[in-house]
């Protein structure tokens, strides 16, 4: 549990880091297990001739592929699916958000760069990358301008785990304070569904790198202002995202309102691909190992 130092952190900053939280043995599953859900996306979007469902990436002119985002994640692994729901993650939330926590979604954001030049996946492209958060990292936005579009509240928290070292690897960057206020959005009206902060409105020199190491978990309000900028280190930065909201504020919706459908979709795409690979008809050419 939180002590009363960190409850004010948390109050006045909008996020609070909590490291050491994962062990050595915990992270390494965590990899294997990230890996795999991007080999999926990439095997089954060439088996098919389209892009995944879940899957947010560039392709280079050399044949790498940059996976910036994979949403949803749950149904594709029992190990992330468990950690929805684990203490180190949800304890600190009644206190922070004044209710019992429910799950809305979960992402990895994975900015790793995979070397699948043995495939034509030009049919990615630009087009596979959502323009509202950028090529490879994410614009200054809040995540709550999105949220609020299927009727998530103000106070929806984040637990994020740093399945990898961060610095210098495109880390989470976050305006500390920047919750307490209504950011003007880029966009303001909420059926727009975007969260891009307006130009100007904070100064860059303002941003705080969440610098942290693997194993931390950073929590963060849905209104805390935040960016990322691409990760060009060779290297992966991991990071698995779980969003709650509190029970209070909607007791009888559907909590995974905001990713049902798409879930569903990616079910029976990726059904349609392991039927393919199960029949001969295409073999797996992506396969990453894990590193760190």
């Amino acid at each position: 549990m939180l002590t009363s130092a960190q409850s004010a952190a948390f109050d006045r900053d909008g996020f609070l880091l909590l490291e050491s939280q994962f062990d050595d043995a915990e992270l390494q599953a965590l990899r294997i297990a990230s890996d795999r859900i991007v080999e999926l996306s990439i095997n089954a979007s060439a088996a098919l001739g389209r892009r995944h469902p879940r899957l947010d990436a560039k392709v280079h002119p050399d044949g790498r592929v940059t996976v910036r985002k994979i949403q949803p994640v749950n149904d594709l692994d029992e190990l992330i699916a468990s950690l929805s729901s684990d203490p180190r993650l949800i304890d600190p939330l009644p206190e922070l958000m004044g209710g019992e926590p429910v799950l809305m979604e979960e992402k990895l954001n994975a900015k790793q760069t995979v070397d699948a030049s043995a495939l034509d996946l030009a049919f990615l492209g630009a087009s596979s990358v959502n323009p509202e958060v950028g090529m490879e990292g994410f614009h200054l936005h809040h995540d709550w301008g999105y949220y609020r579009q299927q009727g998530y509240p103000e106070n929806t928290l984040s637990s994020a785990i740093a399945i990898d070292e961060c610095a210098g690897r495109g880390p989470l960057r976050v305006i500390p304070g920047s919750h307490l206020v209504d950011a003007p959005l880029a966009d303001p009206d909420p059926a727009s569904g975007s969260g891009v902060v307006a130009d100007g409105v904070f100064d860059p020199a303002d941003l705080v790198p969440l610098d942290v190491p693997a194993g931390t978990v950073m929590l963060f309000h849905a209104k805390l202002v935040h960016d990322s900028e691409p990760n060009t280190s060779g290297r992966p930065r991991r990071v698995m995202i779980y969003s709650h909201y509190p029970r209070s504020h909607d007791p009888d919706g559907e909590p995974d309102r905001r990713n049902r459908g798409l879930r569903e979709y990616a079910q029976q795409f990726e059904s349609r691909y392991r039927l393919m690979v199960e029949r001969g008809e295409y073999t797996p050419v992506v396969r990453i190992g894990s590193s760190e």
